[in-house]
């Protein structure tokens, strides 16, 4: 459980190849400044003293909210309930799905644990998605491999999924909030997703 907690979190993680010299705005490359950026800013607060739960969400927020195609994800995993809503409640979901998101996984890493993530080269490009896999390590156990889906927006790829021992992180969610959802459509799932998070509504 806390091996799936501390994988998860780089979920939260995410153009044109260049057949010569790797760009920086290569999906591996993504993944891999995305890992490396978070790695320096948690080792650099822990080694000042100043790594506090809230520091944590503050990196992650900071740092992964901008890269998770957050849209794109709802719409998937939500569907007919995501359309049938209202602006105001799509508004309210997203606020709250953030929050979980960050609350949920960012504090697995506030431990110290010491972590690896090798990321290969050589995505696999499909239109406008790419997979990216990783070899992830958590202190001396052995590594397993995690894949990055992201999908590219007007030149920017954006981080969409990830699955390590093959469970998907956006199916998962699908299933679970689709239970929700029968009780009480994305109202139910919002409301859900704040008191797991500690949000008010």
């Amino acid at each position: 459980m806390l091996r799936g907690l501390f994988v998860s979190s780089w979920l939260c993680v995410l153009l044109t190849a260049n057949p010569v010299m790797a760009s920086t705005h290569e999906p591996d490359v993504i993944v891999r400044n995305l890992f490396n950026e978070l790695l320096q800013e948690l080792t650099m607060h822990r080694a000042a003293n100043s790594l506090s739960n809230d520091k944590v969400r503050e990196i992650f927020a900071g740092i992964l909210n901008p890269r998770i195609d957050y849209l794109a994800l709802s719409r998937w995993i939500l569907r007919d309930y995501w359309v049938n809503a209202s602006s105001e409640q799509q508004e309210k979901f997203l606020k709250a799905f953030q929050a979980y998101i960050i609350n949920t996984y960012s504090l697995a890493l506030a431990s110290g644990a010491k972590i690896t993530m090798d990321v290969r080269p050589n995505p696999i490009l499909r239109n406008n998605a790419a997979i990216v896999t990783a070899d992830f390590a958590i202190e001396d156990a052995d590594s397993i491999p995690i894949k990055f889906r992201l999908l590219e927006h007007e030149d920017k790829w954006l981080l969409f999924d990830v699955s390590f021992e093959g469970v998907s992180l956006a199916l998962t969610f699908r299933s679970d909030f689709t239970y929700v959802a029968k009780e009480g459509g994305i109202d139910a799932i919002t409301e859900h997703l704040s008191r797991r998070s500690g949000l008010s509504q």
